[in-house]
């Protein structure tokens, strides 16, 4: 009796001693960031010999081929063969006048994607969008670029328009003058792709308002005689207005500036030939005058005189 408790005992360490040196620690998977234990590995504490440790792929990670599940055997766990993956977002859903650039990662999980739209149009949404283990985040789409609405001109009108009440990309706006006024600037402007005008908006004017200066030429003498002082001024006068020059398909000169100095030559011609002939006259009225002098005083000889003079006193 005594030896059959002593057997017991004995083997009862053995079994202890024997299952206490095979249960493994808890599984763990080192350098590998794409795999993960399931929440129920994770809720155990023990692992006998025997036992299984379940894993799984990370978030964002797909299985792409080997076994989730690990065996203990002998205190150590077997080699885990589960490869993961990245999940492939996939291309973002086309939409109108959109286009996404891609960073190095492409459509994979954690890649992200900038919306570009055409020209004229801008984005609405999300600019930047990122894959995520769901999808894509966010939504962009792409619209068409308006500008304020236009507005009517004084002693004018909007002659063509679009439809619609804010003008879009391209679109091209017309105007135009009440009769007996003249459009100074661009008659149309169009849309432009920042949401601006590409002209400013033309201006309706009266040609009547506009003065025409007078091209005048003048001169005038003026010639006064005063004896025995004889005074003679003579001043001319001449506004030619500047000559517009207009060029020749050579650089020549143009058929305004030859008529310009023509004009000129015949004023400069004319003023001369007055000159001259005032000149004429003040020479002449000059010997008038001391001929009419000499006639006054006689024109004898004194000489001549004296000698009458001394026969008279010899008669005497």
């Amino acid at each position: 009796m005594f030896y059959s408790n002593s057997w017991t005992k004995c083997l009862i360490c053995l079994i202890f001693i024997t299952s206490g040196n095979s249960e493994c620690p808890i599984p763990q998977v080192e350098g590998n960031q794409n795999v993960v234990l399931t929440n129920d590995a994770l809720l155990k504490n023990d692992f006998p010999e025997g036992s299984e440790g379940t894993f799984q792929c990370a978030n964002g990670y797909m299985k792409e081929q080997g076994s989730e599940r690990i065996t203990c055997t002998s205190g150590e766990w077997s080699t885990l063969e589960l490869i993961c993956k990245k999940k492939d977002c996939g291309a973002p859903k086309e939409m109108p006048h959109l286009t996404y650039e891609f960073n190095k990662e492409g459509t994979l999980f954690g890649a992200t994607a900038r919306a570009i739209c055409d020209k004229g149009y801008q984005v609405q949404g999300s600019s930047y969008r990122q894959c995520y283990a769901t999808g894509w985040s966010g939504r962009s789409r792409c619209e068409v670029v308006t500008c304020e609405e236009p507005i009517d001109i004084m002693n004018g009108m909007i002659s063509e328009k679009p439809a619609k009440q804010f003008p879009e990309y391209g679109d091209v706006i017309q105007y135009s003058c009440d009769e007996g006024y003249t459009l100074i600037g661009n008659k149309s402007i169009q849309c432009n792709e920042d949401g601006e005008y590409n002209s400013f908006l033309p201006e309706c004017k009266d040609v009547n308002d506009i003065p025409l200066k007078p091209k005048t030429i003048s001169a005038s003498i003026t010639t006064s005689t005063v004896p025995p002082t004889i005074q003679a001024s003579i001043t001319t006068t001449s506004t030619v207005p500047p000559t517009i020059q207009v060029s020749g398909r050579h650089h020549g000169i143009g058929e305004h500036d030859i008529n310009a100095v023509t004009t000129n030559a015949a004023a400069v011609g004319s003023v001369i030939c007055i000159v001259i002939a005032a000149t004429l006259i003040v020479l002449f009225v000059v010997l008038c005058f001391h001929k009419k002098k000499g006639s006054y005083q006689t024109g004898e000889d004194s000489r001549r005189k004296e000698e009458l003079l001394q026969f008279q006193n010899d008669l005497s």
